[in-house]
């Protein structure tokens, strides 16, 4: 069985190491005997927040299991050193997965791997510390196979995501190292849809990581699959118009009733005038493929793709595939007798020497940006993305990155299976039919980040956003969107997502234990006036209302786009959904704390973010949904 989850100038840089983060490092190789590494901590995936830039961690702590976790958060909590957590290798786009002079928290041993059967259900139980490579092998051997579509904190969605959902939407239970306030101790918990821990279940479910606690475990509802047929082809048009017309053609042809769900795919834009074309279709349950293939010839019709490679196989090995790790894809690492055949010694060198190559060939520093488009995307967006995938910036590959995901059938569909007197069962809010746009920059490490690349990004971003629904995938977390908090609105725009998250993160880490400066803008705000409301053991969903003054354009905006609301803090205003103009004056959302001397300031602040006030317990102190510091001496 098999689970896929659809994870010559040298600078020396000396940690800022305080007084208390030594204390926590003491303590903690004293608790955690031989878990505790202080030289050669491993930079995370994305290397832009690796040691030559500054980002050196104290300390890493390995942990193996909840109780090792509540160890190190009581120490660290305790001393007061800041914490960060990495799952794995630490693909954070923003660097959340190191901290600089802090302790790191990482579960790469919290390999768990339990595969249940519950009234015909396959339930597999995963550690979070697994990667993904190990989750596509380590149910070999064990009857029919079975997958995990996607990612999860962010939602998470891949090649079987049409036909099976987010992986955020499988989720069925999780186990997390949580803060209980009141009795003021970290402890383990376990969240059902249907239990008094269903709040941190809808967290969990696409609310972002590092937010709510420490993931122990992640129980998902596992699906039967046999054989994929998967599709690889290119294209070469040096008029962009051209391009535009042959992507078009594809997105028409995936979101037609000729494609269905068992088929999803993406195109990636390259220079030269190439775009290559993936796609994989999901066999019948008997693994014949014959429907697959047809689907195929008419998808490779309507692109014009030339002799695009074309292989049948069973799932297993087409995630392999995926990862550039067969001899059809890549470099042959699939071990010669199958995962299901070979020793346990075999399939643990096989996965590491694709991981390794994969770590050689992707892991440089870049700069992400994301944005969802509907199914009917513009023409003249298309040839914009087109033309500029030919950019002189964009000189090879991996230079520039410009991908267009398919978004529909399953993952257009919000799951039932939790209480519904909360609200909706995830905080997965990207329902809408259509496409996942990602524009990625790399470049070389130990290289300043380039400014014709970055302003590249920048340029490509802000010529195709007019056309899309406004919103961006939290996954793909972009901390150009810090200032205001312009992220709210977009990776959360249903109304009560954000506030449901916000009581979440009150009630299971109100002490806002994994943040830090360099990502304090980039998580889920919480404070004594967002918190400081009696909280019961079954914390309901709370539905938060328009903020007076604006009910009106609301309405007005509602009335041209189901759903839609003023987004006031977009400069100018506009509709969600529609970009429409649109005009209101908010009252303060939030209610500060307010210090003796704090008013002036607090007026000050408001007059950079309607709403905004010295948030003066910070250290620095600065104006709340800002950068902006201020002072109430």
């Amino acid at each position: 069985m098999l689970i896929i989850l659809h994870c010559v100038l040298f600078l020396v840089v000396i940690p800022l190491v305080t007084a208390d983060v030594t204390a926590a490092i003491d303590r903690l190789v004293a608790a955690l005997p031989r878990q505790v590494q202080t030289d050669g901590i491993p930079s995370p995936f994305n290397t832009r927040f690796d040691a030559a830039n500054g980002y050196v961690p104290a300390a890493m702590v390995y942990v193996s299991s909840a109780e090792d976790i509540i160890t190190a958060l009581e120490i660290c909590h305790d001393e007061g050193a800041p914490v960060a957590l990495r799952s794995s290798s630490g693909h954070s786009f923003i660097g959340q997965s190191t901290v600089n002079g802090g302790i790191v928290i990482n579960f790469m041993e919290l390999k768990g791997f339990e595969i249940t059967s519950e009234d015909g259900r396959f339930i597999a139980k995963l550690g979070s510390g697994l990667n993904l490579l190990e989750v596509y092998s380590e149910a070999r051997g064990s009857g029919a196979t079975l997958g995990i579509a996607g990612l999860i904190s962010g939602g998470g969605f891949g090649y079987s995501s049409s036909k099976y959902g987010a992986a955020a939407d499988r989720i069925v239970a999780t186990e997390v190292v949580v803060y209980n306030r009141e009795e003021d101790k970290f402890e383990l918990v376990t969240a059902t849809g249907y239990n008094e821990h269903s709040d941190l279940l809808f967290a969990v479910r696409g609310g972002m990581g590092g937010n709510y606690g420490a993931l122990v475990s992640l129980s998902y509802d596992a699906f039967p699959v046999t054989n994929v047929v998967v599709i690889s082809g290119k294209n070469f048009d040096v008029d962009p118009s051209l391009q535009a017309q042959r992507i078009k053609a594809f997105q028409d042809f995936m979101h037609s009733d000729a494609a269905g769900p068992e088929i999803s795919g993406i195109c990636r834009l390259s220079g030269s005038g190439m775009v290559q074309y993936r796609a994989q279709c999901m066999c019948d349950a008997t693994g014949d493929c014959t429907a697959c293939h047809a689907k195929l010839d008419a998808m490779q019709a309507a692109v014009g793709l030339p002799n695009p490679l074309r292989v049948e196989q069973d799932f297993g090995k087409a995630m392999w595939f995926w990862a550039d790790c067969t001899a059809d894809s890549g470099v042959d690492f699939y071990p010669p007798e199958g995962v299901a055949n070979c020793s346990e010694e075999e399939l643990v060198e096989a996965m590491q020497k694709c991981s390794e190559f994969n770590a050689a060939l992707y892991s440089l520093p870049f700069e992400s940006k994301s944005i969802f488009f509907p199914a009917n995307m513009r023409i003249n967006d298309l040839e914009s993305l087109a033309e500029a995938a030919s950019d002189l910036a964009c000189k090879t590959p991996i230079d520039c990155l410009t991908v267009l995901h398919f978004q529909g059938h399953a993952m257009s569909e919000e799951p039932k299976d939790c209480d519904p007197s909360a609200g909706k069962c995830t905080s997965f809010d990207h329902r809408t039919p259509g496409w996942h746009l990602q524009i990625a920059v790399t470049w070389e490490e130990g290289e300043e980040p380039p400014t014709n690349k970055l302003e590249w990004l920048e340029n490509t971003y802000d010529s195709v956003f007019p056309g899309s629904l406004g919103t961006a995938y939290q996954n793909y977390i972009d901390s150009d969107l810090a200032v205001g908090r312009e992220w709210i609105g977009q990776y959360f725009p249903n109304a009560d997502t954000y506030p449901r998250l916000q009581q979440a993160k009150c009630r299971y880490n109100a002490i806002d234990m994994f943040n830090f400066k360099a990502v304090d803008l980039m998580t889920i705000d919480v404070d004594d006036s967002i918190c400081g409301v009696e909280m019961t053991s079954t914390t309901a969903g709370t539905t938060s209302a328009s903020p007076s003054g604006c009910e009106e354009a609301d309405r007005k905006c509602s009335e041209s786009y189901p759903g839609s609301y003023c987004m006031t803090y977009k400069v100018p205003s506009v509709c969600w959904g529609s970009n429409e103009l649109c005009s209101c004056s908010p009252g303060s959302t939030t209610q500060p704390a307010t210090g003796e001397n704090c008013h002036e300031e607090d007026l000050r602040c408001a007059t950079l973010k309607i709403g905004s006030y010295c948030k003066y317990w910070n250290d620095p102190s600065y104006c709340w949904g800002t950068t902006e510091l201020c002072s109430c001496d």
